[in-house]
């Protein structure tokens, strides 16, 4: 299939869609739902009955259910499978053809051919209340709520902190200080107009710095123990090689309510992706097994 057009970006969304399909969670849910918000979609298109319009394809699953497909890119597309044509739209467009002109049509198939990930009419009304929530958010979003403080705080430890230090490595490791974490778990209630809301002073927050030898530096955070929920962090590490300049990030999180461990280890790779290792150690032996994850003692 010849397609002239520019190929669309989604790497966020496709990552955080394989997340999703490896284990249907409370966590990667919210993560995949803050991900495809403000995306584009490739929607194949029929001439309308109408002339002068087009309108999507459907598909038919195994159950006879009908879907809308969408693609996140190009190389997504099947081999040899001509369309009359490709419309790219906002995935909020989507929704509202889904949802404010109700039809047989399911929900939306994304990747049918290769990930076929189906976001049925609950999860599209889940999405279009999220964004409406961070539209409204100066008078409707309270941030007193334990869903709003629990996103927060996993958006600043999983996916904040951790790109600024890849980012600027040495350079945000010698910035780092109490006042700086504070106004980074900080800034997502300045952005909502909740400044004074937020729960966090500097003196909430605990760092360590050691000096192994001479290739192998730590820092240990002791994030606040206030509003500490699930998927949240009660321990960040950043680890560092001073000769080399590598480093690595590593954090003790709070389990899921249905998970049989209190705290889990786990890590936040250079290019995103974030890997739950083994329960956490006790607590004066996570810096230990960490050294030893990072290739230390």
């Amino acid at each position: 299939m010849s397609i002239k057009m520019n190929d669309i970006d989604n790497t966020k969304l496709e990552e955080a869609m394989q997340e999703y399909l490896k284990e249907q969670d409370k966590e990667r849910l919210i993560r995949l739902v803050y991900a495809i918000q403000e995306t584009r979609l490739f929607v194949p298109a029929m001439e309308a009955q109408k002339k002068g319009g087009f309108q999507p394809y459907v598909i038919k699953n195994a159950q006879g259910d009908l879907y809308m497909p969408a693609f996140t890119s190009i190389k997504k597309f099947p081999q040899n499978q001509k369309y009359q044509g490709m419309l790219k739209i906002q995935y909020k467009q989507c929704v509202s053809m889904l949802l404010d002109h109700p039809t047989l049509v399911q929900g939306i198939a994304l990747n049918p051919f290769s990930d076929n990930l189906m976001l049925k009419s609950q999860m599209l009304e889940l999405s279009r209340k999220v964004a409406q929530d961070a539209k409204d958010a100066p008078k409707a979003y309270s941030v007193k709520t334990d869903d709003f403080r629990m996103v927060v705080r996993y958006n600043v430890e999983f996916q904040k902190i951790p790109e600024k230090l890849f980012a600027e490595k040495l350079e945000f490791i010698k910035s780092l200080n109490e006042e700086v974490l504070c106004g980074l778990y900080k800034e997502p209630y300045i952005e909502v107009g909740q400044e004074k809301q937020y729960p966090y002073t500097k003196d909430s927050f605990e760092i360590m710095e050691l000096s192994i030898r001479d290739d192998l530096s730590i820092i240990q955070v002791i994030a606040p123990s206030a509003y500490l929920y699930q998927t949240n962090c009660r321990e960040l590490y950043i680890v560092w090689n001073p000769l080399t300049g590598q480093v690595g990030y590593y954090v003790v999180e709070k389990a899921l309510d249905t998970e049989n461990v209190k705290f889990h280890l786990a890590v936040v790779r250079e290019d995103g992706s974030k890997e739950k290792l083994e329960e956490a150690p006790s607590e004066g032996n996570v810096m230990n097994r960490i050294m030893e994850l990072f290739g230390g003692a």
